[in-house]
């Protein structure tokens, strides 16, 4: 597009909130509007995401702890000692919070 295009035409859309929700955690992380967001995507087909470096090492740090925490629980499993209900807990979260984020 030119840069001295204007945009006069203007649509409206309907979401629901869960997908509305969706949008806005997509627009976070590409750090982009909502209206860039939906311009990209339908020009592009994709957004171009822009300054990821601090989200990618926000995730890392969370799949470290995440990790460490795997760790404790494989350590005291193979140690032949009881599984303590907080470790089933957090293995649960671990599961729910990796099938909320892949899925």
């Amino acid at each position: 597009m030119h840069n001295k295009e204007i945009r006069n035409i203007k649509k409206s859309f309907r979401f629901t909130q869960y997908e509305w929700s969706l949008i806005e955690k997509k627009c976070k992380i590409a750090n982009i509007t909502p209206t860039q967001y939906f311009q990209q995507i339908a020009i592009r087909g994709k957004t171009a995401k822009k300054n990821c470096i601090k989200e990618q090492k926000i995730y890392m740090g969370q799949i470290a702890m995440i990790g460490n925490n795997i760790n404790q629980i494989a350590r005291q499993l193979n140690s032949n000692k009881k599984v303590d209900f907080w470790m089933l807990q957090l293995l649960l979260k671990i599961e729910t919070n990796l099938n909320r984020k892949c899925l």
